[in-house]
């Protein structure tokens, strides 16, 4: 079976070792699990709002080194990979059996107030972007930001912009009041690249039923994120079960046809991130399918929720 991965941060990844922050070795071998784990399709982050050992993603010019990186390491693996721009290039990837790599950014600060930056890396390939990261910037406020202020007039501005280049909506990190405000400006299917159910457990990484159910509605994706920290209490890693209970709360509030996988595989630049059921990495994501499978879903299921609901969904959202 083919695995979908709703948020990569493989291109931090990439850029780091290329500024000789951490070792080759770690992209070389992120890349073997990739192969390894039958990944189809990975939404790759180039930059956002966050900072790295010192670097600024949300600065432009390092946004713009990332992307450079990005693009000169996959064009070295174009026979497992390749950047997708549109739904028909999505398609003729996976069916050649390779990798469809959609290019991303978590929390839009770079793009300033002129989207010269947007427009830039637009031409390079980026379709997909997060309005925030946890905290605030000129557009709206993160989940992490004590007053969500909402939505912004500029956040406005900026979100029909990005719909207008085809560039898909991730309104991941967001805080409520924010969500709701780009749900009420937005007509486009929303999509949440990594977070899971706050009635499965209450974080303020994780979506409201309120929130699941407006995404749904919209014929939008939630995918299920796994770091422990987000699924369950507790200093101990969480079981694969937990993680299925995230997915049986948003299936049965939206469907199986919503419901995807958003990892956040990030364990080789923090070696002390805990990952449900010790899938630490994309070889390790075969374990998710087992766990649905005792849980009793289908294979028909188990086959959507794993790949083909992400990949109908920016297919769809790319055009």
């Amino acid at each position: 079976m083919m695995f979908a991965d709703a948020h990569s941060d493989l291109g931090i990844l990439v850029y780091m070792s290329d500024i000789g922050e951490v070792p080759r070795a770690l992209v070389d071998d992120f890349f073997h699990q990739m192969e390894e784990g039958r990944v189809c399709l990975s939404v790759v982050q180039v930059g956002g709002d966050f900072s790295e050992s010192g670097y600024d993603f949300g600065n432009p010019f390092v946004v713009q080194q990332s992307m450079d990186a990005t693009h000169r390491e996959l064009n070295e693996r174009q026979s497992f990979l390749e950047v997708a721009v549109s739904g028909r290039d999505v398609k003729r990837i996976i069916g050649q059996e390779r990798s469809a790599v959609i290019l991303s950014i978590e929390g839009s600060a770079a793009f300033g107030s002129d989207f010269e930056t947007l427009d830039m890396l637009h031409e390079q390939g980026l379709r997909n972007m997060a309005i925030t990261h946890d905290g605030q910037n000129q557009f709206g406020c993160g989940c992490r930001v004590e007053h969500d202020t909402g939505l912004t007039p500029e956040g406005e501005t900026l979100l029909d912009y990005a719909a207008s280049k085809g560039i898909i909506l991730d309104l991941v990190h967001v805080g409520e009041v924010t969500f709701w405000g780009a749900i009420d400006h937005s007509s486009q299917p929303v999509f949440v690249s990594h977070s899971n159910s706050k009635s499965v457990y209450e974080h303020c990484r994780n979506l409201t039923d309120e929130q699941i159910v407006a995404i749904g509605d919209r014929g939008g994706i939630v995918s299920v994120n796994f770091i422990s920290e987000f699924l369950a209490p507790g200093p101990d890693v969480a079981p694969l079960d937990r993680l299925v209970d995230h997915i049986d709360h948003i299936v049965e509030l939206i469907g199986c046809e919503n419901v995807a996988l958003g990892p956040d595989f990030y364990r080789y630049m923090m070696p002390d991130l805990s990952y449900v059921g010790d899938v630490n990495g994309p070889s390790d994501l075969p374990a998710v399918r087992a766990s649905l499978e005792a849980r009793g879903y289908s294979v028909r299921d188990i086959a959507r929720i794993c790949h083909e609901n992400l990949v109908r969904f920016i297919s769809a959202s790319l055009g």
